[in-house]
């Protein structure tokens, strides 16, 4: 009964929205399984479809919980008592409880296959960088998605409605995290809405790569983009683009986007869930300088976390606190702090409206300098 409970609610949406038309899915990511942003209403419905006997019907990833696995973040029994009733149910209904906002990391996510993910920056990155079709499903249908094994076929689920719409010029780069996300953030602001085909972007690894995609979602209503080189079929969009306007953002863009300094509580690292790589060069450049003044938080994916291994015992050491399952946006524990520097543009836009908490947006080097200073 709640499978066709769940095609039916499907079906109902896809009549709206789609002329009753769907698509069937061979992956779900589902959001909105914190604690902090669902409460009491949101584990009340995922425990009724958990007792009704829902089971997902495709392999089903979800996003980060308001408490981590590694139990640093520390938080109030209500919230623990209700985020354990949430991965409870499910559990229950075969969701695999990895909390992470990355699943691109061990998702095979082939090019032109659906999915129904509910995660903007993972949206963005698997549309981006693989050519894999997702819409931006909101939680509960990317959930009710997973277990019908369809969702309403909204035009990113179809080439024409992948068509280019604006050309955007980027004369600026090589760009690390923070600055790839200010070109990401600066698109979505100044186009809101469309397909962008960008030409001359350049990202530095894969950190710069997570950071754009996560700051244009953030932005603005879009979750694809076309990278001139980059995106997979590219040569294909740049056939059918049908350019309606044409926008240029520059070094001096990048720059004005970025606030003056100021003295934060803690560095944060991590948003979306910070890569192997930029965990290991954050942990080297502190064994270089010595133990920071202020504490640097890592939160990162399972899967990473795994590989580090005792690193993370030895992190501590070095007032680092790396962590997985979580992060400062879906946490109550960052209301502990005052201001938080960072270099993710997602987390300068989130954690003030969520918590009331200041952010310092900074170039990665600079967050490290903050930390020592």
């Amino acid at each position: 009964m709640s499978r066709e409970y769940a095609r039916e609610v499907v079906l109902k949406i896809a009549d709206a929205v789609s002329s009753g038309e769907v698509v069937p899915v061979e992956t779900a990511h589902v959001s909105g399984v914190s604690f902090l942003t669902v409460g009491e209403y949101g584990v009340e419905f995922l425990e009724h479809l958990a007792a009704s006997g829902a089971r997902v019907s495709v392999f089903t990833t979800s996003n980060p919980a308001a408490v981590d696995l590694a139990g640093v973040l520390g938080v109030d029994e209500v919230v623990a008592k209700g985020q354990e009733r949430i991965t409870k149910a499910l559990r229950a209904m075969g969701v695999n409880t990895f909390f992470s906002c990355t699943p691109y990391e061990f998702v095979i996510t082939r090019q032109r296959t659906f999915h129904a993910w509910a995660e903007s920056n993972a949206i963005t990155y698997i549309n981006t960088f693989r050519d894999a079709w997702s819409d931006k499903n909101p939680g509960p249908l990317a959930l009710l998605g997973a277990i019908a094994g369809f969702v309403p076929k909204t035009p990113l689920y179809t080439l024409e409605g992948r068509r280019p719409t604006v050309l955007v010029e980027v004369e600026a780069g090589p760009l690390g995290p923070l600055e790839a996300g200010a070109v990401g953030a600066l698109m979505g602001e100044q186009i809101g809405s469309g397909v962008p085909y960008v030409r001359g972007l350049s990202l530095t690894g894969e950190g710069a790569r997570r950071e754009f995609a996560a700051a244009l979602s953030t932005y603005s209503a879009m979750v694809f983009a076309v990278v001139e080189g980059v995106t997979p079929n590219w040569k294909e969009y740049l056939e059918i683009a049908d350019f309606r306007e044409k926008i240029r953002i520059s070094q001096g863009d990048v720059a004005k986007f970025l606030r003056n300094d100021e003295t934060p509580d803690v560095v944060y690292f991590g948003c979306p869930f910070a890569d192997v790589d930029s965990v290991l060069w954050v942990l080297a450049e502190v064994k270089k300088r010595g133990v920071p003044k202020r504490p640097i938080y890592i939160s990162t994916s399972p899967g990473v976390y795994g590989i580090l291994g005792r690193l993370v015992e030895e992190a501590k050491r070095y007032n680092v606190y790396i962590f997985t399952g979580s992060c400062l946006v879906v946490s109550p524990h960052t209301r502990k702090f005052r201001t938080i520097a960072t270099d993710s543009l997602k987390a300068v836009y989130y954690i003030p409206r969520l918590h009331g908490v200041g952010v310092v947006p900074c170039r990665r080097e600079r967050c490290l300098d903050l930390a020592y200073a």
